[in-house]
């Protein structure tokens, strides 16, 4: 199942959408990591927010925002190792790369919980999709997925960008095979060197409807 039903059109037209603040997400920093590291968890993905040309018979798409929750946690309760949000650099003009992320947060079980895609149909006609907490979470089952980690591990939860199969939506890739994902991890010790000597666990957000089933072999 590549798409699920409550999927929002929220806006039509030229206007701004709310965007998604920063303000809620660690960035994986050495300081904090050297104070806390024994105590949270780093959490390691990808994203790509380029255009996708020719999406689901649209001109292009593009990622808007991700964000992810420790499920514990009520709405509005979230602090700042609590929470994942991303947002793309610029709706303008953004190279079709993917990006290496790191976050420390608290350990506990993570679902994803919200996100935003926009949709150009044409020049003149721009929309934005969304799906909110509400639509992703109904009490203990996580239409988004869902990942969990404990204190002191290292987690890599995959490669973001969009699925074009039935209509723009965020899916979840992965680095394919062991030696592409050590490449990978290399990325991330590389732009995190206090990482070098931290073993990273390959361990995939678990989702059914925004990527599909994979582990990866010994």
């Amino acid at each position: 199942m590549k798409s699920i039903k409550k999927t929002v059109v929220f806006l039509v037209g030229c206007a701004l959408i709310p965007a998604f603040t920063d303000a809620h997400a660690a960035e994986l920093k050495n300081r904090d990591y050297s104070r806390l590291s024994d105590d949270m968890g780093v959490v390691l993905l990808d994203v790509n927010w380029g255009r996708q040309w020719n999406c689901a018979g649209n001109e292009n798409a593009q990622l808007v925002s991700l964000r992810f929750e420790n499920i514990s946690q009520k709405p509005g309760e979230h602090d700042k190792y609590t929470e994942i949000s991303l947002k793309t650099p610029s709706r303008l003009s953004v190279n079709p790369v993917f990006l290496n992320y790191g976050f420390l947060v608290e350990p506990g079980t993570y679902a994803f919980t919200e996100w935003s895609v926009k949709v150009a149909k044409s020049v003149n006609d721009i929309v934005f999709t969304r799906a909110i907490r509400e639509d992703l979470v109904e009490g203990d089952v996580y239409h988004g997925g869902s990942f969990t980690l404990e204190a002191g591990e290292a987690i890599y939860i995959g490669n973001f960008f969009l699925d074009c199969y039935q209509s723009p939506i965020p899916w979840r890739y992965y680095s394919e095979g062991k030696d592409s994902f050590d490449r990978h991890t290399e990325e991330y010790k590389d732009k995190f060197k206090f990482l070098q000597g931290t073993e990273i666990e390959f361990r995939l957000l678990e989702t059914e409807n925004f990527g599909s089933s994979y582990e990866l072999p010994e």
